[in-house]
């Protein structure tokens, strides 16, 4: 049965901004999740964390680099034990390993097969919420990697990370949309951006639409992991944009005090008794 967090997300911290930096940021969330969350709920945020993984494994594999990046599942010295026997390590990683060290390991292809296996791995998961995310997450890349090659004529293919029918239209079809509007209705959003010249910008309303994707999926989920889920993902968000354009961290800011300020109702069995 799913687990409510009503005294969690209560106890959340006001967040203001700081010299250009949030009082309480995503690596403060996930700290307090470790301590808070199930087991089972915490493993969908590592999901999240698995990314910066994914690079350090590709730069000690590929690249035999130590330019090690923090804030990931894995230390260095845990992926260089891993490269070396992958047992301790998460399954789809493993089996990188495993393929690198096969003689037909192709290393052209190395980081998209990477990228291939994490979201295969994703998409097996059993939270709905978590894979409507990250699917649609690449959803967006593969369409934008799809638009982009036919702006500048060339092969798609290369490009496409393979694991649904939305990858395989795209690379069949030559209408506008890819004959994918009418199940996805922010294929219509998406084509729209592209157009915008300006890449800060296009940027700036592509986290829009993620934005209000996450904020409609989660508004009846008051106490939910996904709830959580969604918080993180919207403190990384604005952590970003504070990095790259302070003016738009701002206001993804101001935003989303506005939604915790009235985006929750506790049940009657918490709400003081007058």
């Amino acid at each position: 049965m799913p687990q409510n967090y009503y005294c969690l997300v209560a106890g959340l911290p006001n967040i203001t901004i700081d010299d250009k930096k949030l009082s309480y940021g995503s690596a403060d969330f996930l700290s307090d999740m470790e301590e808070f969350v199930g087991k089972d709920d915490l493993n969908y945020f590592k999901l999240f964390k698995y990314k910066i993984d994914n690079e350090n494994v590709f730069r000690s594999i590929i690249k035999h680099s130590n330019d090690y990046v923090p804030g990931g599942v894995y230390s260095q010295e845990e992926i260089d034990e891993a490269i070396e026997d992958p047992i301790n390590i998460v399954e789809y990683i493993q089996e990188f390993i495993k393929e690198y060290h096969d003689e037909e390991f192709d290393k052209e292809v190395d980081k998209k097969r990477l990228t291939q296996l994490y979201y295969d791995f994703i998409l097996e998961g059993n939270n709905g919420f978590v894979r409507d995310w990250f699917e649609m997450e690449l959803n967006f890349r593969n369409i934008f990697s799809a638009l982009n090659c036919r702006k500048y004529e060339m092969s798609v293919d290369d490009e496409l990370i393979d694991f649904n029918h939305v990858s395989e239209a795209i690379s069949k079809s030559n209408t506008r949309d890819f004959g994918l509007s009418a199940e996805y209705p922010y294929i219509e959003n998406l084509l729209q951006i592209f157009e915008i010249e300006d890449l800060m910008q296009r940027e700036k309303a592509i986290d829009m639409l993620k934005w209000d994707w996450l904020e409609e999926r989660t508004f009846f989920n008051y106490f939910t992991v996904e709830k959580l889920i969604s918080y993180y993902i919207k403190l990384e968000m604005i952590e970003r944009w504070i990095n790259l354009d302070p003016d738009t961290g701002k206001e993804l800011f101001e935003k989303f005090i506005k939604e915790l300020e009235s985006g929750y109702e506790f049940p009657e069995e918490f709400k003081r008794k007058k």
